[in-house]
């Protein structure tokens, strides 16, 4: 991170952020807007290798604390909003949190990302927003 302009990067400061009773705290301080549509959008993997490093390796852990995950959030600190879609995997890979976000732009048997972003899009145009 010094790389990128962080001057005294804290890589466990940053991961206890993440942390569902720091997330908790947040969610207490940060309300949310009324007026503002809210939804999430998750994925599930259904075992570690289905994901690259380190999410093959996170997978188990969030696994361990949380249950079912994407290999860095579990399925249950997903859910926000109005609206939760979860992304249910197919077969025995899963979709990892990487995929979902098109991290490694790579092509997944029954899933593919660009489109499933043009659909959330068009559901948010047809709403109105």
């Amino acid at each position: 991170m010094k790389k990128l302009g962080d001057p005294a990067p804290d890589f466990m400061a940053a991961v206890t952020d993440l942390t569902a009773s720091a997330c908790e705290e947040m969610n207490k301080v940060c309300k949310d807007v009324q007026g503002v549509y809210y939804q999430s959008v998750g994925s599930r993997s259904v075992s570690a290798s289905g994901g690259r490093f380190p999410l093959n390796f996170s997978y188990h852990l969030v696994k361990y604390f949380d249950g079912p995950n994407d290999g860095l959030v579990s399925v249950d600190s997903m859910k926000w909003g109005e609206n939760f879609r979860l992304v249910e995997p197919k077969g025995k890979r899963g979709i990892t949190h990487g995929d979902i976000i098109d991290l490694n732009r790579e092509n997944i048997s029954d899933f593919d990302v660009r489109e499933f972003y043009i659909g959330l899009v068009s559901e948010l145009k047809a709403k109105g927003f």
